[in-house]
């Protein structure tokens, strides 16, 4: 365990309610596009994090190289950090628009398609926790493929099984990725929940963090989590 299983819950629960947020928004028409909904998720999770006043968790914002973004093949980062120890989740976010059109989130570039080329690229991201993460703008619990409340996540080594069964000089239809989500989807608090518990990603030590910001295949901005408490040998 990264940090003890109760800071866990609590992590994954505002990661639920800012995404739940997000999606409220989407439905709305206040969020309008992909990094906008990124954009807010990150936000939100951020401040719920630090309004709840967890004692010792707190979360903020940390600029990342911005001129290799489109190098890794995703949009966020969020960075689970201990007093001696840290993680890494990276995403891609997908915005398919499942019931305003169709066959229209994915595209040729150079003769293949945009995210097959994206999954290769994230596979380069070595260490770190890399998930898909699909938007809807769907009523609450209309679409079976998302959960009721939230976005549909895949973890990356799923959606690359799947992008290595087709053939990628064709774009993804939406039958594709209903049945990539249908066999695989969950939800972004339960991501974070196989995150800290060290199923998914490396368990890095604190003193290489300012390495591997600054070498990251990923532009923008990483929200950081941290909490300073200490671990419960229970929990380890």
């Amino acid at each position: 365990m990264l940090v003890p299983t109760h800071i866990i819950s609590v992590i994954a629960d505002c990661a639920d309610w800012a995404d739940n947020q997000a999606r409220e928004d989407l439905i709305n028409g206040v969020i309008v596009t992909e990094n906008d909904y990124t954009s807010n998720f990150t936000s939100s999770l951020r401040r719920e994090i630090n309004r709840r006043k967890i004692s010792g968790l707190t979360a903020h914002v940390q600029v990342l190289s911005p001129k290799v973004e489109r190098k890794a093949g995703a949009d966020g980062c969020i960075i689970f950090k201990s007093r001696t120890h840290f993680k890494i989740g990276i995403f891609e976010a997908k915005w398919p628009r499942l019931s305003m059109c169709s066959n229209s989130w994915d595209f040729l570039q150079k003769g293949k398609s945009h995210f097959d080329q994206q999954l290769s690229k994230q596979s380069k991201l070595t260490n770190c926790a890399v998930w898909e993460m699909f938007y809807s703008e769907e009523p609450y619990g209309q679409n079976p493929t998302f959960p009721p409340f939230g976005s549909s996540c895949v973890w990356h080594d799923d959606a690359l099984v799947a992008s290595a069964a087709r053939n990628h000089a064709m774009p993804w239809n939406d039958a594709e990725l209903r049945a990539l989500l249908a066999n695989n989807f969950q939800s972004v608090g339960s991501i974070v929940t196989t995150i800290c518990e060290c199923i998914k990603g490396k368990e890095l030590p604190i003193n290489v963090l300012s390495n591997w910001l600054s070498d990251l295949r990923i532009g923008g901005q990483a929200t950081i989590v941290k909490f300073n408490g200490p671990v419960d040998q229970r929990d380890v």
